[in-house]
């Protein structure tokens, strides 16, 4: 999958990019899915872009053009002070909407306070710039959560379960706030969400599930027993992800399509 990733970096900046991935086959499915992510926005028109953990866009005429995966223990987002070494962001924007991240690997804070790690979150890029300036964990769910699974066994109940589970606990709804302290509106994220209503706390978990898109993307696919309760919750389970597969091209196409309706 390496080249693959290579290439749609390459793409991307327009110009050949050098590649710091993290150990291990499941990180590298990880960057694969992000990369391609990331390529069907821009194959659908939108403008996309690599971006420093500083903050800074990876431009075609930089001397310093490394795409860095994070590597080791999940954290939250680094301080655009740390520099530009931290893990790499993918930056993108429909027309002249405001813009997205897609992260890797980012944990995010659920209301118990216990942290969770979303291996592929799509957020707003406000959040991004608001935790870079201090650095920092997210507190709620992002509009886009993607389980990356390279394992060989099927997947299971229990693991659609613990994704549930996972998104049940960084779910902001309205009734939460009073009890959370946070500060200003109710947002779905904190900090530095959009104020439109689309980012707005909702009432009730099916609002949030059926406005946010919640996909485990596996190499192997799914048990039988699974489908129902993937439905309920409004999870998207995707099997057969390999490099070159059609099974890849549906997954990237229903984000794209979720992009360009939350735009």
């Amino acid at each position: 999958m390496i080249p693959e990733i290579s290439d749609a970096l390459e793409a991307i900046v327009g110009q050949a990019t050098v590649l710091q991935h993290a150990n291990g086959a499941g990180r590298i499915f990880e960057l694969f899915l992000m990369s391609s992510v990331a390529r069907g926005p821009m194959d659908a028109g939108f403008a996309v872009w690599l971006q420093r953990s500083d903050g800074s866009i990876i431009e075609p005429t930089d001397t310093y053009r490394r795409f860095i995966q994070r590597g080791g223990a999940p954290t939250g987002v680094a301080a655009a002070w740390a520099g530009p070494d931290n893990a790499s962001v993918i930056g993108f924007r429909w027309r002249q909407y405001p813009a997205w991240e897609i992260w890797n690997g980012i944990q995010f804070e659920g209301r118990s306070y216990a942290q969770h790690e979303i291996d592929l979150a799509i957020v707003p890029q406000s959040v991004g710039a608001q935790l870079r300036l201090a650095g920092g964990t997210p507190t709620g769910r992002p509009r886009v959560a993607i389980e990356c699974k390279d394992v060989g066994a099927a997947g299971s109940l229990d693991e659609m379960r613990a994704f549930v589970a996972r998104l049940y606990d960084v779910t902001l709804l309205r009734s939460h706030h009073p009890h959370l302290l946070l500060p200003g509106p109710p947002q779905a994220l904190h900090p530095g969400s959009p104020s439109g209503p689309a980012h707005r706390a909702v009432l009730t978990y099916r609002q949030e599930n059926r406005r946010t898109k919640n996909i485990i993307a596996r190499r192997t696919g799914f048990v039988s027993g699974v489908a129902p309760l993937a439905a309920y919750h409004q999870i998207e389970p995707h099997q057969n992800i390999v490099a070159g597969g059609a099974a890849v091209e549906d997954l990237v196409w229903s984000v794209v399509n979720w992009a360009r309706r939350h735009a």
